[in-house]
């Protein structure tokens, strides 16, 4: 938000975005109003940010990418650990990997976690990397509303006039719930706003939009993107299915659309923004979220989402909202846990499914800041997990450097964790994100390895 700030501080005065001042940050205000109206250019001046994390690694032999902080070398000695019944969970990911280049492949991660991942921390970086490794261009699944909105360094992201329902807050109304975890339901006038963002590489512009709703009758309603006039269409009705209303376009820096008389059937999931072949990470965090409230997706609704997506690889990380200073929460988190990660597998039959650990998280423990007891021991249990249901999983907890990381992070200048000794900073994230990304890239190596596959230049 700084970077924008500070791009827009520069543009001469009186210059608007789609018909609206710039000095009042609202670049699609037109599409609130009844009446459509010409938008101005979207303008592309803001300046582009190459601050982002590097791939370099000898086992890749890839390239630098750019520049990351200094990290400990702890941070590279985890594997992925292979639970699944022929050791090979992840080689239908890199083989759909391997054929981005080969086929013009999509390939697809949904990620599903809380508050660790929110904003895009960690999951950005990550993204970023992978897509300039492997392709593509946009930020993929995003939400209607978000209470992180003007968090993010991905999107920039407005909306008004929607009512929220999550899988943690409102879920006792019987909400079909979306893959994400969230469905929304727009108000008369409602609106969002979605616009590229300069920080990362890749998350500027985008050649495909995706709405995904559900509605038994046709629902009016008006969009437009970029420099192009409000335009008014319909998402057409198809009861009690998952619908995909789309807009293909060479390039597109923004998208916007509004609803003004809504129907009351009409449920909106979220959208898509992406450019063709390449990596797609989509980011399903729910604030609060210890996992149990998964089960309130119903697999059916959840396969109807992966008909459109074909996600290649199900990523669940959770366990901070479940760590307490004590050690009497175990027994019933590893019961939570067990019917989730049953319930997964249930949603997306055949998929790989890697579960990562609880990250650290401290705490005073006889006055001193130290790392809970309880996060070891949900780690443990979070493998024996894993190990019992076929899965794969990836330990965070000594991955990131185990006791007392979340302190020395918080310590560090810049800060990589908040004072919270529970949530990443933006350069926290950074870090973590290059360290799942060299994962990955190493996995891959691997893979080509065992399966007599060159790398290409």
């Amino acid at each position: 938000m700084l970077v924008l700030l500070t791009g827009l501080s520069l543009l001469q005065e009186g210059l608007t975005i789609a018909g609206f001042p710039l000095r009042k940050m609202d670049i699609f205000a037109d599409i609130r109003k009844n009446t459509p109206q010409p938008i101005a250019p979207v303008v592309d001046s803001l300046a582009m940010q190459t601050d982002t994390m590097a791939v370099v690694s000898d086992s890749t032999g890839l390239d630098s990418l750019g520049l990351i902080p200094a990290v400990d070398s702890a941070l590279f000695g985890q594997i992925f650990e292979d639970y699944t019944p022929e050791q090979t969970g992840l080689s239908s990911f890199f083989k759909a990997v391997e054929e981005i280049r080969t086929q013009r492949r999509t390939v697809r991660v949904a990620f599903f976690g809380d508050s660790f991942v929110e904003g895009d921390i960690l999951l950005g970086d990550l993204r970023d990397t992978l897509q300039t490794v492997w392709g593509g261009n946009g930020v993929g699944y995003v939400p209607i509303t978000s209470e992180v909105a003007r968090f993010k360094r991905t999107l920039v992201h407005r909306y008004e006039k929607w009512n929220t329902f999550s899988i943690v807050k409102n879920h006792t109304d019987g909400q079909p719930f979306g893959i994400n975890g969230f469905v929304y339901r727009p108000a008369p006038s409602a609106f969002v706003h979605y616009e590229g963002a300069d920080y990362f590489h890749h998350t500027s512009r985008w050649s495909q939009f995706r709405l995904f709703y559900q509605s038994d009758n046709d629902v009016p309603f008006v969009w437009q993107t970029d420099n192009a006039p409000p335009l008014p269409d319909t998402l057409p009705a198809k009861p009690g299915q998952l619908s995909e209303w789309r807009w293909n376009q060479s390039s597109m820096r923004a998208v916007a659309f509004r609803f003004d008389t809504p129907d009351s059937s009409l449920l909106l999931y979220g959208a898509s923004l992406e450019s063709g072949p390449g990596v797609y990470l989509d980011n399903f965090s729910v604030r609060g979220n210890t996992g149990g409230r998964l089960k309130l997706i119903t697999p059916a609704l959840a396969r109807q989402f992966d008909a459109f997506q074909q996600y290649d690889l199900i990523v669940v990380q959770l366990g901070l909202n479940a760590v307490t200073p004590k050690m009497d929460n175990i027994r019933w988190y590893r019961a939570e846990l067990d019917q989730t990660f049953a319930h997964i597998r249930r949603c997306f039959p055949g998929k790989p499914v890697l579960i990562i650990s609880v990250a650290d998280r401290a705490g005073k423990i006889n006055g001193e800041l130290a790392t809970l007891p309880s996060v070891p021991a949900i780690t443990a249990m979070q493998r024996d997990l894993a190990r019992q249901h076929g899965f794969l999983f990836y330990d965070l907890y000594h991955g990131m450097g185990g006791a007392g990381t979340m302190v020395r992070f918080a310590d560090q200048r810049p800060a990589l964790a908040n004072k919270d000794y529970t949530h990443l900073t933006h350069e926290g994230g950074k870090v973590m994100g290059y360290m799942f990304a060299r994962l990955f890239l190493d996995a891959q190596v691997r893979y080509r390895q065992t399966n007599n596959n060159t790398p290409s230049r």
